[in-house]
């Protein structure tokens, strides 16, 4: 699972950097670092609320809620990196012009 998340990084961010000009490049990349930072410490808590466990000695419970989650939210994030495809591609086609 890591391998397939981390080798899809790669193309999302080349298309995420293609969106601001030049010049804003490096706020923008900035500012993106900084909403990958918060957005892992919400799904942090938010699996840690999920999880939970009764005892020290019991296993874990809706741990299998926590993977629902995520892959709920992998689909929307491959539906949203589409979205930005057919930006970067409009604004590439535009400058061809």
């Amino acid at each position: 699972m890591m391998m397939g998340i981390l080798s899809r990084m790669v193309p999302a961010v080349a298309l995420t950097t293609a969106i601001p000009g030049l010049a804003d490049r490096g706020a923008f990349m900035s500012i993106n670092s900084s909403l990958q930072q918060i957005a892992g410490g919400i799904a942090a808590a938010a699996a840690g609320m999920i999880v939970q466990q009764k005892t020290e000695f019991s296993p874990l419970e809706h741990y299998n809620t926590v993977g629902n989650v995520m892959v709920c939210i992998s689909i929307l994030s491959v539906l949203l990196l589409y979205r930005v495809s057919l930006m970067v591609k409009k604004k590439l086609g535009e400058k061809k012009v």
